[in-house]
């Protein structure tokens, strides 16, 4: 009997002695492979009360950003609080009045260089005024209502600047998926409580299976939706209602709010709106034909044409091809961020528009001027250093007004 326990016990060490050595080979071979590639880390990192934010301490590139030419043009650099590192003298005690600016990738400049996303631009106009970029891409307006309060009284700002709305029209497969604290709180602790990527043999034996076809990647999993029926980040009434909140924040400060209201490259949505326009005016099969060509371009507003289509198809009593047609797959990556949008842009700006003459804030009509030449965009949504820069004069003109209200009424 005693043999036997002896016998079990060698085997138990000799079995974790060679587990032990196989996740030392593991780990020097990741680790090295790691070292030998061209990956960045992540920029952002996941946290309880906004999502995610960007990684103090990050220099690099964003993946994902066009950056073919001249890479160096388009490091990002965060200081210790993830502020850009441009911003960070600014959030010590100056004269000079402080404009905060918060909101989506349009806001942190993605696509351009730091110094060239529109609040540094307006940053350089202004002399008299220091503009901290608080923007993050991806993020919506219920994370910019979090952000808001987070920061407001580390950078004390006279004046906010608030741009929000295409994060907001994405599609997530399910209630639970819609943004809020409960669903950040979630992710962020999943993402602390996954052990399995710091094992470095679990890491091995993953890539091994992976690459042969033995397993599917991480997030390879998907969910079917029903694209007339499927709800987004934040519903139309939870926008209005987090764009009340920042209003009523900054009233409740006395501290003056403009909106910016940006619109989707017409270039990429032409055909969806062309069928809207058809389909609200009775002309089905016009309506038909344009949103066909929208889905059949299998860009980022195709499924917002697939809702239509369906719409369509429906009143035509096709109902079964209606609903083919109305099937969107989300894999399972998108949950946090959410898929394609499923709202129009109008109908999100109307929004803003009316909490903005409901508490006084102001709306920049940035969305109306870029819209008017397709070439100022990078791609679907953002533009490009021209066209930052033409938010940022049109920002800078109602700045004017708020600043300096007496020498603008004495100019004839």
């Amino acid at each position: 009997m005693k043999s036997r326990l002896t016998a079990a016990l060698i085997g138990v060490a000799l079995t974790l002695t060679g587990l032990l050595v196989l996740e030392g080979v593991s780990r020097a071979l990741l680790t090295a492979q790691a070292d030998l590639a061209p990956e960045q880390p992540d920029w952002y990192r996941y946290t309880p009360d906004l999502g995610w934010e960007r990684r103090p301490h990050f220099k690099g590139l964003v993946a994902g950003e066009m950056h073919r030419h001249e890479p160096a043009r388009y490091l990002r650099e965060f200081d210790a609080q993830g502020l850009f590192a441009v911003d960070t003298a600014q959030i010590g005690d100056t004269t000079r009045t402080r404009i905060l600016a918060i909101g989506d990738s349009n806001t942190f400049g993605w696509g351009v260089p730091t110094r060239n996303a529109y609040p540094e631009v307006l940053d350089d106009l202004r002399p008299d005024a220091d503009v901290i970029n608080l923007g993050v891409s991806g993020y919506s307006s219920f994370q910019g209502h979090t952000a808001l309060l987070k920061y407001f009284d580390r950078v004390r700002p006279d004046v906010v600047i608030a741009s929000f709305s295409f994060n907001d029209r994405r599609v997530v497969p399910s209630e639970a998926a819609t943004d809020s604290h409960e669903k950040f709180e979630r992710e962020a602790l999943l993402h602390r409580m996954d052990f399995r990527e710091r094992i470095y043999l679990y890491r091995g034996l993953q890539h091994l299976l992976i690459r042969l076809h033995l397993m599917k990647r991480s997030g390879d999993g998907s969910t079917t939706v029903d694209a007339r029926t499927a709800p987004t980040r934040v519903s139309p009434d939870q926008y209005r209602q987090n764009l009340e909140r920042i209003a009523r924040f900054c009233q409740e400060r006395h501290v003056p709010l403009v909106f910016v209201a940006f619109q989707d490259n017409p270039a990429h949505s032409e055909h969806l709106r062309a069928g809207i326009a058809h389909l609200n005016a009775g002309r089905q099969d016009q309506a038909e034909a344009e949103l066909r060509i929208a889905v059949n371009m299998e860009n980022w507003f195709s499924d917002l044409a697939r809702k239509y289509l369906a719409v369509v198809l429906e009143q035509r009593g096709a109902t079964e091809e209606a609903t083919i047609t109305a099937s969107l797959t989300l894999p399972a990556w998108k949950l946090t961020h959410g898929g394609k949008p499923l709202r129009l842009d109008s109908e999100y700006n109307d929004i803003m528009r009316a909490v903005a003459r409901r508490h006084g804030a102001i709306v920049v009509e940035a969305g109306q001027v870029l819209a008017r030449d397709a070439s100022l965009y990078l791609d679907l949504a953002h533009p490009d250093e021209r066209g930052h820069r033409i938010v940022a004069t049109l920002v800078n003109e109602i700045l004017d007004s708020l600043l300096h209200p007496h020498q603008i009424a004495a100019q004839p």
